[in-house]
């Protein structure tokens, strides 16, 4: 399991966490201000490979130069790196995961639907 902290980049949250489970292929787990990524088939979880996703992630949407990525211990921490944040996070939304596949939606609704055909 990789632990990731989200507190200084909580806007990006979500998205964050699908962008890198799906580079890494893994499951995402949300948290307060965390999330968590499972392997799917208890392979070994590395580390370098997860900090290259994140740092991959901030990349996409040209935050490279705003976020640091660090490995401390068992949890991956996300910093901003100019002291405090100048920007007004966006509201979060609620994104909800399916516990067999790790399907990642916005809607309650879409989730009980894909839950659904799990058990046909």
């Amino acid at each position: 399991m990789i632990t990731v902290d989200c507190r200084d980049v909580e806007h990006l949250k979500h998205e964050m966490a699908v962008f890198v489970s799906d580079w890494l292929g893994m499951i995402p787990s949300m948290k307060l201000h965390e999330f968590v990524l499972s392997s799917i088939d208890d392979r070994p979880v590395d580390f370098d490979t997860a900090v290259k996703a994140i740092k991959e992630f901030f990349a996409s949407i040209g935050e490279t130069t705003n976020y640091g990525v660090l490995k401390k211990n068992d949890v991956i921490q996300i910093t901003y790196v100019h002291g405090e944040k100048s920007r007004s996070p966006k509201p979060t939304q609620s994104m909800f995961s399916c516990t067999h596949c790790g399907y990642v939606t916005p809607y309650e609704v879409l989730l009980q639907t894909h839950m659904k055909l799990h058990y046909l």
